[in-house]
């Protein structure tokens, strides 16, 4: 299959998650056999570059058989969207639209814009969901939302995923952490100044277990963007500042626990990219009531490991309980390893997604027959 990635871009110098997922998208698909063609600037390795020249673009683009959209809270603001209605559609020889949803238009209130924008872009989205051929989405809220309140017809839940043979317990981990069998250690990862992120349960859990016991019987490690939160942080806090995303690996390796904590809201519709490398790096995973963390604790067996999301109380004394339980810790790091590689993995997400565009594909072919 031959599809145009149509505006996302890999970026080698870049930590985020979105990156590491345009990364795992692109590898994984070319591994199954597929075409991935893009803009000149996107550095993978494996895209092929579509002509510079308007006329050598749009003869190229006819001969796709899928057009592959990134959404995140808004419409894009370049003319890839308006490929999804007519004329347009029929110029570049009517390929399957598809549009990769990762989050809701409410996200944008996190990134600090007005509600008349978050309304706009979803009429945006209502007017272009006629057009779009599929809407693949991050989780089975964000499927709902879309069909319900967007207007996609056809949509697809397709959780993110790991890397397992990236992201591993036997990684060497890196020197920075100590490493203590009667020490807890517990990783959070993320940019902090996202206001979904609910930073102020870490720090005030981290208060709490300070003033327990004044010591580092659990060490609190922080990798991301926080250096301007970190000035109120209790002693048992250790922050390290932002990370290649290839180098995360050796600093899990040296963790017990993993941590993600919500607010409630447009976070209720993601697919944390951090507890699934938790998970295949044989950490434990305690976080807030998100959906779909909630459905995964489930399959876990370790529903007691969610808390409330003010609940700082709680969440101490979670830690607390495994600190005191390293058996428990072991056990669900290794049920959370498995369950990476049996199915929460970038490629099951790719041969899922793949497989759904070639049932259109077929469907089509057998109508026009």
């Amino acid at each position: 299959m031959r599809i145009a990635y149509a505006n996302a871009a890999y970026r080698p110098d870049s930590s985020s998650g979105k990156n590491a997922h345009i990364w795992q998208f692109i590898t994984n698909a070319v591994a199954l056999g597929h075409e991935v063609w893009g803009w000149r600037g996107n550095q993978h390795p494996a895209v092929q570059c579509l002509p510079e020249t308007k006329i050598g673009r749009l003869i190229t683009l006819r001969t796709m058989d899928a057009i592959y959209v990134r959404i995140e809270d808004k419409v894009p603001i370049s003319g890839f969207s308006r490929w999804a209605v007519t004329p347009y559609k029929e110029l570049i020889g009517s390929p399957i639209i598809v549009w990769e949803f990762n989050t809701v238009p409410d996200f944008g209130l996190v990134l600090g814009r007005r509600q008349a924008d978050i309304q706009q872009a979803i009429q945006d989205f209502q007017s272009y969901s006629q057009g779009c051929d599929l809407a693949i989405c991050v989780s089975q809220s964000l499927v709902d939302y879309v069909r319900d309140d967007l207007g996609f017809k056809r949509v697809l839940v397709v959780p993110n995923g790991s890397d397992p043979e990236l992201f591993h317990p036997d990684t060497p981990p890196v020197k920075r952490v100590q490493r203590n069998p009667n020490q807890l250690n517990v990783v959070w990862i993320g940019s902090a100044n996202l206001a979904w992120h609910n930073f102020d349960l870490l720090r005030e859990a981290a208060q709490l277990l300070w003033q327990r016991d004044k010591s580092d019987m659990i060490s609190f490690h922080i990798l991301g963007s926080a250096h301007s939160l970190m000035h109120d942080m209790p002693p048992n806090v250790n922050y390290y500042g932002s990370e290649d995303y290839n180098r995360l690996p050796s600093w899990l390796s040296a963790m017990d626990v993993g941590l993600c904590l919500y607010h409630p809201g447009a976070a209720d519709y993601s697919s944390p990219l951090k507890v699934f490398d938790y998970m295949a790096s044989g950490l434990t995973v305690v976080g807030t009531s998100q959906p779909q963390l909630c459905e995964i604790f489930d399959k876990l067996g370790q529903s007691d490991l969610l808390v409330p999301a003010n609940d700082a109380v709680a969440l101490a004394d979670v830690l607390s309980k495994l600190a005191w339980n390293r058996e428990r810790v072991r056990y669900q790091g290794e049920v959370s390893r498995k369950l990476v590689i049996k199915f929460y993995n970038w490629r099951r997400a790719v041969q899922d997604t793949f497989d759904e565009i070639e049932s259109l594909l077929q469907h089509r072919q057998l109508r026009n027959n």
